[in-house]
């Protein structure tokens, strides 16, 4: 079975892991110690940021942001056409979390509906780089922001080493957020990070995931919690840092030859990305028309051909979890329709080239 997507460690980086975790474990520091300082050093150095701070998920580090903004009582613009962990955030923060629908060009926003969705009580927003790829309209989302005295929080889950203009994913806002989920380009097992060039959220951010503990004093000045990264997944994720360039230049040559294969296909359709726009490619998505019965479509895949396929995700709004949330269902059709009709191939490091024929010739005769 051909997966979605699988995690890459280089024969290198698995030996060099390999002994460097019974170190740890002699040395009794467990947590917080030289293997997180090390990932942040280079991670914040690979991303373009003053400031990374590890934390146990990447929902932690929306959490913390959220607390750092104080939002409670306010409301939050976030996209629809997003992960759940984003919108469950702002409601434990005690915060309202504002439907957005999505500019089905770009995978993000709406200019259009987010000017419409501001009211008095916004503090804030939630920008999701879906699949990787950063909005065209992206100096909009921002000026729009600023005009607004909005913060932006980015998530960049998707999106390690995407760029745009040449500004990296997790440095167009106020902060951004990373998540090492098994899943992602970049993983730890579990695991986030949180990017800023603000001191004040660092200081805060460092008393936060460790239960709001004072850093050069005893006693506790936060009501924080246990957000923080163990030294073995910080050693992990600094071996990852290694091979990262590689990871995601090979994700791009896969996503050239699928650009190729679809490109003038009367059915299959996909993104338009400008060249000055690098997606990371965490996800390759394409778009089918409406008498394509995708289900039917991820099951044949799977079964005749052994290849994983799945949707982008359910819109939030359509989950069952959140059905009490305040949204009018008619001003988000343009995030029901794009996802309805997505479909992610698989795209990852150790993919074999006659692997993404078998997946472009299979798809093909099956559209």
């Amino acid at each position: 079975m051909i997966p979605l997507t699988r995690p890459y460690f280089s024969k290198d980086s698995i030996k060099k892991i390999s002994k460097s975790i019974p170190k740890i474990l002699k040395s009794g520091t467990l947590m917080m110690g030289e293997w997180n300082q090390k990932l942040e050093k280079n991670f914040s150095k690979i991303f373009g940021c003053e400031y990374a701070l590890t934390t146990n998920t990447c929902t932690s580090a929306i959490q913390i942001a959220l607390e750092y903004f104080n939002v409670k009582g306010f409301d939050i613009l976030v996209p629809s056409g997003s992960f759940q962990s984003g919108i469950s955030a702002i409601k434990w923060a005690g915060a309202k979390p504002i439907l957005v629908d999505m500019n089905p060009t770009t995978l993000s926003f709406s200019l259009e509906d987010l000017k419409k969705k501001i009211t008095p009580k916004t503090k804030g927003i939630i920008w999701v780089h879906v699949t990787g790829v950063i909005s065209s309209e992206y100096k909009k989302i921002i000026n729009f922001a600023k005009s607004n005295n909005l913060f932006i929080i980015e998530d960049c889950a998707h999106a390690q080493g995407s760029s745009i203009d040449g500004k990296k994913a997790g440095t167009l806002g106020d902060v951004g957020v990373f998540s090492f989920f098994p899943s992602k380009i970049m993983t730890t097992g579990a695991g986030g990070m949180l990017t800023t060039n603000n001191s004040k959220l660092v200081e805060f951010t460092m008393k936060m995931r460790i239960f709001g503990r004072n850093i050069n004093k005893p006693g506790v000045s936060l009501e924080g919690n246990d957000w923080f990264m163990d030294e073995i997944r910080a050693c992990i994720g600094f071996y990852q840092l290694i091979d990262f360039k590689k990871n995601i230049n090979r994700r791009r040559e896969i996503a050239k030859k699928y650009d190729n294969a679809f490109r003038n296909h009367n059915k299959i359709k996909t993104l338009k990305i400008l060249k000055n726009n690098k997606s990371s490619y965490y996800q390759y998505p394409i778009f089918l028309p409406s008498d394509i019965n995708r289900e039917n479509l991820i099951s044949n895949l799977k079964q005749k051909y052994k290849i994983s396929t799945k949707r982008i995700w359910l819109p939030t709004h359509q989950e069952e979890i959140f059905k009490n949330l305040e949204f009018d269902r008619n001003t988000l059709l343009e995030t029901e329709k794009t996802f309805n009709s997505s479909l992610c191939l698989p795209i990852f490091y150790s993919l074999k080239n006659k692997e993404v024929d078998k997946i472009i010739n299979s798809l093909i005769s099956e559209v």
